[in-house]
């Protein structure tokens, strides 16, 4: 098989794909907490001083979080498609 497009080597691929399936599983989970709307992320939510913490804010704040956590999520699932393709079409040269 022809390598396709080098951008990295075997080593680098097997690395990040590893990275990716680790960035895919806990910013998964973190969604499904934020979604959940855990009260120990409720600091992670960055209100502005003059805000009041309302309820309507709060939920909206919380999925919105989700939300960002599951498209940082199908980041990481491309990447990993990305450096798997990488891995199998370009082999180590021997």
């Amino acid at each position: 098989m022809a390598k396709l497009c080098p951008v990295c080597g075997p080593v680098l691929s097997t690395f990040c794909m590893i990275i990716s399936v680790w960035g895919v599983v806990f910013l998964a989970l973190l969604g499904l907490f934020f979604n959940l709307q855990a009260v120990t992320l409720f600091p992670d939510l960055h209100f502005e001083e003059h805000e009041e913490y309302r309820t309507e804010l709060v939920e909206e704040k919380y999925s919105l979080k989700a939300q960002q956590c599951w498209m940082a999520a199908g980041l990481y699932l491309a990447t990993f498609v990305f450096v798997y393709i990488q891995n199998r079409w370009n082999p180590p040269v021997l």
